[in-house]
């Protein structure tokens, strides 16, 4: 052989070296570095916003007492001197405003819209003339409230009284005369004085006695 068929026979095998290497080099980075870049990542997906919804508490009248419903969990509310502070504490102390005993002993303790009228023999009564007080919305375990419609109190029971008042969950009291009706039981209730037929206020407990 002579020595430039020697020489091309050289760069020839050396040639074929550097391509072997180079394919052996590049084909990790095709089937390795490149399919990794390629592969999908997990995201990081944004949680939907939580609607923190503050409700105020409602309160409930009935004939014995009131019911906070909703918000911190609190005694019923008498209609009693002893109560007053719950009161307070339901719909806000700063609002309430306090007067001195009236002529016939009564005392009243006033927010906007209601009322707690205190006798000097600790028997009360509230008078509503708000469907909310102080953000709470006040109302009748049968959901009337001032506002209500004549058609929904008597759909949830209401009877007629004396002049343009409507009552509701009336009942005997042994050992009273009414007032109203010579010979019968006295009986209390819920009172829905109406302007038209609309709920103007509300008294609870109510009576046609006047004095037990």
């Amino acid at each position: 052989m002579g020595p430039l068929r020697t020489a091309l026979a050289g760069a020839t095998a050396l040639l074929g070296l550097t391509f072997t290497l180079v394919s052996c080099t590049s084909a990790p980075t095709s089937s390795g570095l490149m399919d990794v870049a390629t592969l999908p990542t997990a995201q990081s997906e944004a949680l939907p916003a939580v609607e923190v919804v503050s409700v105020a508490s409602a309160i409930v009248v009935s004939l014995e007492h009131a019911t906070v419903e909703g918000g911190t969990a609190q005694e019923p509310l008498g209609y009693r001197a002893d109560a007053v502070d719950g009161w307070r504490s339901a719909l806000g102390s700063d609002s309430a405003s306090s007067g001195s005993p009236s002529a016939d002993g009564v005392v009243a303790h006033d927010w906007p819209g209601l009322r707690l009228l205190l006798a000097d023999d600790d028997e009360g009564s509230v008078s509503i003339t708000a469907a909310e007080v102080n953000g709470h919305p006040v109302r009748t375990a049968h959901g009337l409230a001032v506002g209500s419609t004549r058609a929904e109190a008597m759909a949830a029971g209401a009877l007629p009284g004396s002049g343009h008042e409507l009552r509701i969950d009336v009942r005997e009291v042994p050992g009273t005369s009414s007032a109203e009706r010579p010979d019968s039981v006295g009986t209390e209730f819920i009172a829905l004085e109406m302007n038209g037929d609309t709920v103007a206020s509300i008294r609870v407990p109510a009576n046609d006695f006047g004095e037990r």
